[in-house]
């Protein structure tokens, strides 16, 4: 039990990949451990309750291909000509008879840990992985016929850091306060695409950038009444956003004195930097309060809240932002009449902290227990999704709303606020 190790070998096969690959994958890996508190020198280490290091190194396999996404099929329309129904067909799945699996490989190392008589403990554990042959959906020209085609694209790294870690801060006879903390930080980049080492703007991928990221202008206001912008952003009339001109077609990094594509830039990523629980519970004789805080920090998200001004009457969302009017000069959001030629996404910081969950609960003791001959008795009150904290404009900034104004409002509902009284009863 002072030194661990294991290796594993599988072979997983998969009827989705393509027809002229290997449908197979060989995925190995191989892990060690030692329990440093076992060792002769740490006998006279009182304060330490366990302590094990771990290193691990394996490969892994990604097979997320749908069925038939490796052949090309097309789908039958109808159309009328001459009050005829006539049937005919239009390009469907671009198959790749060529997808493979996807690999990565993973190196992590991992400490676990308690002390004071496990007053405190947990683990932190630091990996690092790199993948290749990255199943994903790569944008096509539509003049092609055909919108994407899923295909082994390129090469991405991930590191990142893992901690738990629980306390007792208070121990009494009638008073225990205990606290639970999780933190995640990731940090995800492109290595390389088509092994030019080259960006495709057109999938808003980039070199040394995570693969989901945020590409558009930088806004730089709104035109005022009385400003020109005719040679900047010709067509551009007040209540208009106005961006910032940042670089050139010719002279890439300068500015030209026009809005243009090269304006755009890398705003942020999709995914959060890092993320973070912090738990508290409370016990005082029979009653217990636990207190779920979470937090997800470093994210922005195209706001669709700010793209339209009510989708009928759905959201009537114009007077609690406060959109530009002549007499409101209102710097930060459109007039109502703005069209947004130039397809801004309205990005915006989605970061938030939430009190997710409460509990007060009361356990009757035995004694009442013996009188009402039950086992056991719990009274509690619950609330979820008690508050967010966050800058951002809608409803919730943790979901991904699939509308547009397109009316796929299926998923779109805001987070629901939920109060529960309940009783726990457990009859002898």
């Amino acid at each position: 039990g002072k030194y661990l190790f294991t290796a594993t070998v599988r072979r997983d096969g998969s009827s989705v990949m393509g027809g002229n690959t290997s449908k197979y994958g060989v995925l190995p890996s191989v892990a060690a451990g030692w329990n440093i508190y076992k060792e002769n020198f740490m006998r006279d280490v009182n304060w330490v309750d366990n302590l094990k290091l771990r290193l691990s190194y394996g490969k892994t396999g990604n097979e997320a291909v749908s069925v038939y996404k490796t052949i090309t099929t097309d789908n039958s329309v109808r159309y009328p000509f001459s009050g005829t129904a006539y049937t005919g067909t239009v390009a469907a799945n671009l198959g790749n008879g060529d997808l493979h699996w996807e690999n990565t490989k993973t190196f992590n190392a991992g400490l676990d840990f308690s002390v004071l008589k496990n007053r405190i403990g947990g683990t932190i554990d630091f990996y690092k992985g790199n993948t290749s042959d990255l199943l994903l959906s790569r944008g096509l020209p539509h003049i092609t016929g055909y919108s994407s085609v899923l295909a082994n694209i390129g090469k991405t790294s991930n590191t990142g850091i893992e901690l738990s870690l629980n306390t007792q801060n208070v121990v009494t006879d009638n008073f225990k306060w205990e606290s639970a903390i999780v933190f995640a930080a990731n940090q995800n980049k492109i290595v390389d695409l088509y092994g030019d080492k080259k960006d495709d703007i057109g999938n808003r991928w980039f070199i040394g950038h995570p693969i989901s990221v945020i590409y558009d202008y930088v806004m730089d206001g709104v035109w005022q009444t009385g400003e020109d912008a005719s040679k900047q952003d010709p067509g551009a009339k007040p209540g208009d956003l106005k961006f910032k001109d940042i670089s050139s077609p010719t002279n890439p990094g300068q500015p030209d004195g026009q809005i243009t594509a090269e304006d755009k830039v890398i705003l942020g990523q999709t995914q959060p930097k890092w993320t973070g629980g912090f738990t508290n519970t409370f016990h005082y004789k029979n009653f217990n309060l636990s207190v779920f805080i979470q937090t997800v920090q470093g994210m922005m998200k195209n706001d669709v809240d700010l793209s339209y001004a009510d989708e009928l009457w759905r959201r009537n969302m114009p007077k609690a932002i406060g959109y530009w009017t002549p007499d409101n000069k209102n710097n930060d959001f459109p007039s109502l009449v703005y069209t947004n030629p130039r397809g801004y996404g309205y990005p915006r910081n989605a970061s938030y902290t939430r009190i997710k969950d409460v509990t007060l609960s009361y356990v009757f003791s035995s004694k009442t227990l013996e009188k009402l001959s039950l086992n056991n008795l719990t009274v509690y009150v619950s609330g979820r999704n008690l508050y967010t904290f966050t800058n951002w404009i809608g409803w919730d900034p943790e979901d991904n709303y699939s509308t547009r104004g397109s009316g796929d409002w299926t998923n779109n509902y805001p987070l629901t606020r939920t109060f529960i009284f309940g009783v726990n009863v457990s009859i002898k």
